[in-house]
């Protein structure tokens, strides 16, 4: 329920806020996006679960948790832990069991080692392409209804069994009828009915931390509205297919020749069907069999990368919005494979000038940080300000210590870890004192008014403002980028390329 403006004046004034609170309920609806030839997506409608859907739900989490994980914390309690045996292994098989909404999550921890720790990201890595195949019949059903003819007369040849298969969709490799070999992207039938009972399931479990002040209540309810718009787009193939048509065509534009788009082949794609050229590649991070692709030197395919980020996000304002290691392809003739354009970031106003702002800090203009700050504040303040009594100053010097060194300093010497600290860190760096001691009373009326604020914040939609989307999907990329700049360039700052950043933003579009 979102509250109209004479309703949230009336709240205001029975309960009264916080500055901060308020700037973050009244941000204005975003202007219309300005990317160029860019089309928006079309959502797909989730279906809304039962209560005995969601029951049966919860029940299964418990049990697939409880009998995956623990047997592995007796073990490791008990110093018996070790192998496959380990507590990281139980997890990720616990993810997996569940499906398609943990296995997304399990994609983050396993492409964040500074923030997982590097034996839980490194087993984690394991959900970036495995998932169970789909029974051909179903993947025969489902081609056929879409392109609505038999699937020997789309293609001469299909292996029915997958290449990869993941959390929605299977990739299956295909011969069309002149020959050119393609990637053949089936969604998962009856995926839609499964996210959506496990978003209801985490949106309770938000609800129910927000209701006892637990500080992890907005960032589970901004992980279930975050997702739950993704999906909805990913969820229709023809969104797919035209961002990878659209992004092909910009990337020739730019001359970035390193990264390579797979062309789309309409006639043969639908909404649950996309095929697609076939890339004959080697996840980016597969240390192993990098020499085998021919790159002697992948560093430069990593620069190139973030280049093509960073191009498309300043003068499209637009991006690929999942460059997890599995969806980056090192191909045999040394160029980098861009697939799986499911999740496309399009930047409002204030997270576009939150990007180019933190470009223009890392070049070395000190005024930026005060326009990265006031992003921070609109969406932060409730916390910042009203939580832990920061003023904007103070806020500003704590966005400068947390972001700086990440951004300038040199890749193996920082940690993207160090943007996501405790409220006691972070009031330590930005006043340069502890946080100091409350009394109970106090503590007891500072939860009230933050679980108030937070209510609010709900109420009105924040989390479903396009900011909070564009910069939590921003700042996920920043956590895949930097694990590449550690493997490949640790000695280079992520924005240490000074003549590319002066050319990027003196060339940007001006509206």
């Amino acid at each position: 329920m979102k509250l109209g403006a004479h309703q949230l004046d009336a709240v205001i004034r029975l309960h009264p806020i916080d500055e901060a609170t308020r700037y973050n309920l009244e941000m204005p609806e975003p202007a219309p996006s300005t990317s160029p030839n860019f089309e928006a997506p079309v959502p797909i409608r989730l279906p809304d679960p039962s209560w005995l859907t969601k029951g049966r739900r919860v029940a299964e989490i418990l049990t697939r948790m409880t009998t995956r994980v623990a047997p592995a914390m007796v073990r490791q309690v008990t110093r018996r832990d070790g192998g496959e045996s380990g507590l990281p292994h139980a997890l990720r098989a616990g993810f997996e069991d569940l499906g398609a909404t943990y296995v997304k999550l399990g994609q983050l921890i396993g492409s964040a080692p500074d923030l997982a720790g590097e034996a839980m990201a490194a087993e984690f890595r394991g959900c970036m392409d495995s998932g169970p195949a789909i029974p051909m019949a179903d993947v025969r059903r489902t081609i056929e209804a879409d392109l609505g003819q038999p699937l020997e007369r789309t293609f001469t040849t299909f292996d029915p069994e997958p290449l990869a298969a993941a959390s929605l969709a299977a990739v299956h490799r295909a011969v069309l009828p002149d020959g050119r070999p393609v990637a053949v992207k089936v969604l998962r039938p009856g995926i839609a009915d499964a996210i959506a009972a496990d978003l209801s399931v985490l949106g309770g479990v938000g609800r129910l931390l927000l209701t006892i002040g637990n500080d992890s209540a907005m960032d589970v309810l901004g992980y279930v509205v975050g997702l739950r718009e993704q999906v909805s787009e990913e969820l229709d193939l023809r969104n797919e297919a035209r961002s990878m048509t659209q992004f092909r065509q910009r990337f020739a534009e730019l001359g970035l020749t390193g990264i390579v788009v797979p062309e789309v082949f309409s006639e043969q794609s639908g909404r649950h069907v996309l095929t697609m050229e076939l890339l004959d590649g080697i996840p980016i991070d597969d240390l192993s069999r990098i020499d085998e692709y021919g790159a002697d030197d992948p560093g430069t395919l990593v620069r190139e990368l973030l280049r093509a980020w960073l191009l498309s996000a300043i003068h499209f304002r637009a991006f690929h919005a999942d460059i997890h290691a599995g969806n980056l392809l090192l191909l045999r003739d040394g160029r980098l494979g861009l697939i799986d354009w499911g999740i496309i970031a399009r930047l409002d106003e204030d997270t576009y000038q939150l990007l180019r702002g933190l470009v223009e800090a890392a070049l070395g203009r000190d005024e930026a940080w005060d326009e990265v700050a006031a992003y921070v504040i609109k969406t932060q303040g409730a916390n910042l300000k009203d939580g832990l009594g920061l003023t904007d100053d103070q806020v500003r010097e704590l966005v400068k210590g947390m972001f700086e060194p990440v951004l300038t300093q040199p890749a193996g010497e920082v940690s993207m870890a160090s943007l996501f600290v405790s409220s006691a860190v972070a009031y330590e760096m930005a006043t340069g004192e502890q946080l100091p001691h409350r009394s109970l009373p106090e503590r007891v009326a500072l939860w009230r008014k933050t679980r108030k604020s937070r209510y609010l914040m709900l109420e009105n939609g924040v989390l479903e403002h396009p900011i909070q989307r564009a910069g939590f999907l921003a700042a996920k990329q920043l956590v895949y980028l930097e694990r590449y700049w550690k493997m490949y360039l640790p000695s280079e700052p992520l924005m240490g390329d000074r003549p590319f950043l002066e050319k990027l933003l003196a060339e940007a579009p001006t509206s």
